[in-house]
């Protein structure tokens, strides 16, 4: 038994004359009556019964043709696999992304990463840089998006962006006013913290530790999406990675622009060892784009509005 005979006797199940089955295979009459001949013959199954110029499937043949069924639709499934990992790789792609990524700027990119590729599927999965390393070396996600690369850390390393945090508070502030603020404006301010072990947070500490400004340190979160919610609700005042400021732009804060530069790295971790899948390659490419147009319309917002009286003055 081969493919050849296989694919005849299809044919003619699904055609209903030799005669058809011929034009469908670009064959002749006599070649596909031959083939039906040899696959009784190898199975030792009477397949039809013929009625004058007619064939009519016998119980054996279309019990046979519904096993032959169930293998073609495994073989279209392998060739709908191949095209997959022929133009994007395998068809699936797992993204590991710490909270200030993958709370906002990983979903958009994956958002119009499927508009483009809508025959993928895509799973997104949030922790700590740390994990987010863990995730990408083992090679359980293709690719991660962390703020923070340890020593003992094996993936291959690419720098996404590097910028520096805005400061975000209430949009009734004092401080609001002012186009940009630094540490000595922040002084006995209730300031909202990232917790203790955070690169960035040591950063921050030392910055005004150096300018020698005091801050009222009462209240401490893991994340900065959490810090700024925090603003929102009137507690204090933050520094904040731009792109999570970004997601709360409202009438309730304010975002200005703070100064000495805190910067927030951002890095692409890749499983060791390995070369980069298209798919994964195609994604980057979406993802850097998406992180230029943020970054873009954050600097929109970090500009004090003028009051209603100016721009009727102005006017």
């Amino acid at each position: 038994m081969n493919l050849k005979q296989i694919e005849a006797f299809r044919a003619v199940m699904m055609a209903g004359s030799m005669t058809a089955a011929a034009k469908a295979l670009f064959t002749s009459q006599p070649n596909v009556s031959r083939l039906i001949s040899q696959l009784e013959g190898d199975t030792g199954l009477t397949l039809f019964q013929r009625t004058g110029a007619r064939l009519v499937p016998t119980t054996e043949g279309t019990a046979f043709f519904r096993e032959v069924e169930r293998t073609y639709v495994g073989l279209q499934g392998l060739a709908t696999a191949a095209a997959q990992i022929r133009n994007l790789g395998s068809g699936r792609l797992r993204i590991a992304a710490v909270p200030s990524a993958g709370l906002a700027l990983v979903p958009r990119a994956i958002s119009r990463f499927q508009n483009e590729h809508p025959g993928v599927t895509v799973s997104l999965h949030v922790n700590t840089s740390a994990t987010v390393n863990h995730w990408t070396t083992s090679q359980f996600c293709d690719l991660g998006v962390a703020v923070y690369i340890g020593e003992s850390s094996n993936c291959e390393v690419e720098l996404l962006s590097e910028v520096a945090a805005v400061c975000v508070l209430p949009a009734a502030h004092r401080l609001a006013k002012k186009a940009s603020i630094k540490p000595s404006d922040l002084n006995g301010e209730s300031f909202i913290s990232l917790c203790h072990g955070d690169g960035t947070r040591s950063q921050m500490d030392e910055v005004f530790v150096r300018a020698g400004v005091e801050r009222v340190l009462a209240i401490e979160a893991q994340y900065s999406a959490i810090c700024c919610e925090m603003v929102r609700c009137g507690m204090g005042v933050t520094l904040s990675h731009p792109i999570v400021a970004q997601d709360f732009v409202g009438p309730d804060l304010a975002i200005r622009p703070f100064s000495p530069s805190v910067m927030f790295p951002t890095y692409l971790l890749f499983p060791p060892h390995r070369p980069r899948g298209r798919l994964a390659a195609a994604f980057i490419e979406v993802l850097r784009a998406v992180h230029h147009e943020i970054l873009a319309a954050a600097k929109d917002v970090q500009t004090p509005r003028a009051s209603a009286v100016t721009r009727r003055r102005r006017a």
